[in-house]
């Protein structure tokens, strides 16, 4: 059970149970004065009056809003996020659907590491066979990051006004009331822990803008079934991700369109699942393969952020405050390491305001983090959490790496084509964007209660 991030394994809790005997899922119990008799047949059947028991399923909505355990059982991601369904669905629903992609940064670098080919060849030869295979759109994640941080300098600068900074063009739209220091949401690993274990004191400080895969997942659909003049629900999207939480992320209720009943993002697949089925393709033509753009007509760049293998959220954001407030000139950030190489800070000033943000990476700096701001001892204003140590580079669902050496390489992959440069792309409805989160309840029923 190690394709999950460390936040998600490491707890005292009773995790990555299957669903059997000691998984639980309460139903309602409707009273009748009627007495029945229940009988158990040869064959394992059972029968109530001699009408058989409806068995009860659990669905990865259940293992969610569960709090039996901290992660769902990987047993009922495989049934509901798996290449096996993905297949199922090219066959079923080929003719009526219309199957598009999005891929991070993050699984391209691993994968290219694999190939032994560079960042820009590797998109292109992934871009060329997701078009053979019948996609008729491929998508970077960084077109969501772009947004993401882009609308996460708005919330930070609106969080921010008690040190008396100027007045800007931000959206004061995106006050999300959130307190700081103000914590990256991008990882669901994280989340997923925060809001089974934790509560309003941590919860609070938990950023509201989506993750890059749920902005593209608002994004992807809606722009696709106008330009194919097809309805909403007959567009599929794939979503190929570093880690298996993103799993969980996707299937997350707040995530599905309530006006046309179906999820944003269809199905996540690991780096690994990806590689299986794309990554040793033959594929010709795979000059000129370049990027759709959910937002523009052009081509999207083959490029990944600035700022580290997880998304950079911290420097990205920072630029966009650093642009907001007028400031001119690169903007230079010296990250230094504390206790260990997966904690690191750096105090930026921007046009004499300070700016202390950090880095934390892995379940052991996310629990200091949480233990600072619960005992109000975090001065940071922004803090990029990620559960994977390392980052997002080294998760879970990626290739797995014969030695530590490798991650490196991989690394190497992802920030040949960084770049620092900003995009003024805001849409129109930054609310579109927003989440929210909330702590889950805690079970008393005595059916949970293990002897």
């Amino acid at each position: 059970m190690n394709n999950f991030s460390g936040a998600l394994r490491l707890t005292d809790l009773n995790d990555f149970i299957g669903p059997s005997q000691e998984c639980i899922k309460p139903v309602p119990v409707t009273k009748s004065k009627k007495r029945g008799v229940v009988k158990l047949h040869d064959d394992g059947a059972l029968t109530q009056n001699s009408l058989p028991l409806q068995k009860e399923t659990i669905s990865l909505t259940d293992c969610l809003a569960c709090s039996g355990c901290v992660t769902s059982a990987e047993t009922v991601l495989i049934e509901s996020q798996s290449i096996g369904t993905l297949q199922r669905a090219r066959v079923e629903t080929h003719k009526s659907h219309v199957f598009v992609a999005t891929l991070s940064p993050q699984s391209i670098s691993s994968i290219a590491h694999k190939l032994r080919m560079g960042y820009v060849e590797t998109c292109q030869k992934l871009i060329a066979a997701l078009k053979c295979d019948g996609y008729k759109y491929v998508f970077s994640s960084v077109e969501g990051s772009e947004l993401c941080h882009q609308l996460s300098a708005e919330e930070l600068l609106n969080c921010s006004r008690e040190k008396n900074l100027p007045d800007t063009n931000s959206d004061k739209s995106v006050n999300t009331s959130v307190k700081k220091p103000v914590l990256a949401s991008a990882c669901p690993g994280w989340i997923c822990y925060a809001e089974k274990t934790q509560g309003a004191a941590v919860l609070d400080h938990i950023s509201r803008i989506r993750s890059p895969q749920s902005i593209m997942g608002a994004l992807v659909k809606s722009v696709v079934s106008q330009r194919e003049s097809v309805p909403y629900s007959q567009v599929y999207h794939v979503s190929v991700m570093p880690c298996y939480d993103k799993k969980l992320e996707a299937s997350r209720a707040d995530f599905v369109s309530k006006e046309h009943d179906c999820a944003e993002t269809d199905l996540v697949l690991s780096t690994a699942e990806a590689f299986d089925l794309w990554g040793n393709n033959s594929t010709d033509m795979m000059e000129g393969r370049s990027f759709d753009s959910v937002l523009t007509d052009s081509p999207f760049p083959y490029e990944t952020p600035v700022g580290g293998g997880s998304g950079g959220f911290a420097e990205r954001i920072l630029h966009h405050v650093a642009r907001s407030l007028g400031a001119s000139g690169p903007l230079e950030m010296n990250f230094k390491q504390l206790r260990n190489k997966d904690l690191l800070e750096a105090v930026v000033v921007i046009n004499g305001t300070e700016f202390r943000v950090a880095k934390a990476y892995g379940f052991r700096n996310i629990q200091n983090i949480i233990q600072k701001i619960k005992h109000k001892r975090c001065n940071y204003d922004y803090i990029e959490l990620m559960a994977c140590p390392a980052g997002c580079l080294n998760g879970g669902g990626q290739i797995k790496l014969e030695d530590s050496g490798e991650l490196s390489e991989v690394t190497a992959v992802y920030t040949s084509v960084s770049t620092d440069e900003i995009k003024n792309s805001k849409p129109l409805l930054p609310d579109l964007f927003l989440t929210s989160y909330k702590a889950v309840e805690k079970s008393t029923s005595a059916l949970n209660t293990q002897w």
